[in-house]
């Protein structure tokens, strides 16, 4: 064990940096782990170890941890947090007042053992998890996005007779540390990286209490982690004060708040929901009517389902849901205009599935095609065509030329009728002009089917030759 004087706190952890190290300990080291079976606990506890890269007494503590740890014997969690390489971690060290290295806090405080002994570490476990706590049952979820990303859903249901009131922690941390080593130079077992959540709650009695957020390794200085190296723990503390000390049964003084429920889950790689048929629904129509559509998939995780149609139009439903997994779904869609339009459908939990194959849908009504664009003297016609089989009325169009023109660069036409399977012949204004020219003409409904054809052209005085 490492024992800081107070009034050296300060200067030995500025030298940190340079090799410096407390003075000697007498503490025990490593005792042999008891062989003992799991204990049957009242909550899992939770274990925080105040560690730094320069302290000689530490790794004896980090092989210690991890050797109880895999042992399995006891219902527990635990971090090592890297003080002096991690700044969270030391925000969080400041709170317990921490004395000397290492020290390991028992959920929350509740016990405070400044140095190394599996015995104690033991026994403190054990009384640890024969307290009385609340009636808390908690539920954690984390899903590896990948590119460093986790996302983090958790629940806690409050089942005591009374409301309840304290701090929730999700701590991010590294099963083994390809960030830090400990001072013999082994890398640190279940080494804290940061918070996805710490912030205070209130859960009625009864109720639940959840929240999700997306942990973005990358952004926090961590891009190189990996999913199967991951831990997630979440640990719910009491808001009830406890006198606590750094270094018992005297030191720093601290309040201690005590773990009443704890968590833990590795990230699971999300599948994304599987490959929806083409909807279900009629494949033929008129303009104007509305018309439903239906389809479902599964997810191979069990996660609830959002679906999105896709009408083939330049709209879409927006996502709906979520619904459970299987679950069939509906939409309705009105079209405006006659064509023929492919609607698709396509799944997502957190992330977006594929697109379903279309279902093709042939909708009668207004449709238009711009053909046989002409040059001539002084002029350039071009024909629109209704291919639907009602009539399309406010049919706007342009014809346009642009380098080489004198007179005449532009002629619209606004609001023109086409009956049903017709067309009509468009003509520009008086031409003049000498030399190359590019020809645009264009024909739209307004919110509706647009078509263009563009091609070069000649003008020679008063005749104009239009390109293939």
């Amino acid at each position: 064990m490492k024992k800081i004087i107070p009034i050296c706190i300060i200067g030995i952890l500025l030298c940190a940096e340079f090799g410096a190290t407390a003075l000697s300990s007498t503490d025990p080291k490593i005792i042999s782990e008891n062989n003992v079976g799991k204990a049957e606990y009242t909550h899992t506890v939770f274990v925080e170890v105040g560690t730094a890269t320069w302290c000689s007494d530490c790794p004896a503590s980090n092989t210690a941890w991890h050797s109880i740890y895999e042992g399995g014997n006891y219902n527990f969690e635990y971090t090592e947090m890297v003080v002096d390489k991690n700044t969270v971690a030391n925000a969080r060290r400041n709170q317990y007042n921490q004395y000397s290295f290492p020290t390991s806090y028992f959920d929350g405080g509740q016990f405070v053992y400044p140095g190394t002994s599996i015995s104690a570490f033991q026994n403190n476990l054990n009384s640890c998890g024969s307290r009385e706590v609340p009636d808390l049952v908690a539920n954690l979820n984390a899903t590896w996005l990948g590119s460093a990303k986790i996302q983090v859903d958790f629940g806690i249901i409050n089942n005591d007779a009374v409301s309840y009131a304290g701090n929730l922690r999700v701590y991010i941390i590294e099963l083994q540390s390809t960030q830090w080593r400990d001072y013999n130079g082994s890398w640190y077992n279940h080494a804290f990286l940061d918070f996805a959540f710490n912030q205070t709650i209130n859960i009625s009695v009864g109720e639940t209490y959840s929240d999700s957020t997306v942990w973005d390794g990358a952004t926090h200085g961590y891009p190189g982690i990996s999913s199967e190296n991951i831990q997630v723990i979440l640990a719910v503390f009491d808001d009830s004060p406890h006198q606590g000390y750094s270094h018992p049964p005297s030191g720093s003084p601290f309040w201690a708040y005590y773990v009443d429920e704890t968590i833990a889950a590795t990230p699971q790689s999300n599948n994304t929901p599987k490959k929806p048929n083409p909807p279900s629904g009629p494949t033929s129509g008129i303009a104007n009517v509305e018309y439903s559509y239906s389809g479902n998939t599964t997810d191979p995780n069990g996660d609830n389902i959002y679906y999105l149609f896709n009408w083939g139009d330049g709209s879409n439903s927006g996502w709906l849901g979520p619904y459970p997994s299987g679950t069939t779904v509906e939409a309705s869609h009105v079209w405006s205009y006659g064509g023929i339009y492919n609607v698709k459908l396509k799944a997502k939990d957190t992330i977006d599935g594929p697109w379903s194959d279309p279902l093709v849908v042939q909708i009668a009504g207004p449709d238009i095609e711009l053909q046989n664009v002409k040059g001539g003297f002084f002029k350039v016609s071009a024909e629109i065509k209704n291919t639907g089989d009602v009539a399309v009325s406010n049919v706007n169009w342009n014809i346009t030329l642009r380098s080489g023109v004198f007179i005449g660069k532009q002629t619209s036409g606004l609001n023109l009728t086409i009956p049903a399977n017709s067309s009509v012949t468009i003509k520009s204004g008086l031409i003049f002009g000498l030399g190359s020219t590019s020809i645009k003409v264009e024909a739209w409904i307004p919110d509706g089917p647009s078509t263009m054809i563009q091609r070069n052209g000649d003008i020679f005085l008063f005749l104009i030759k239009v390109n293939p």
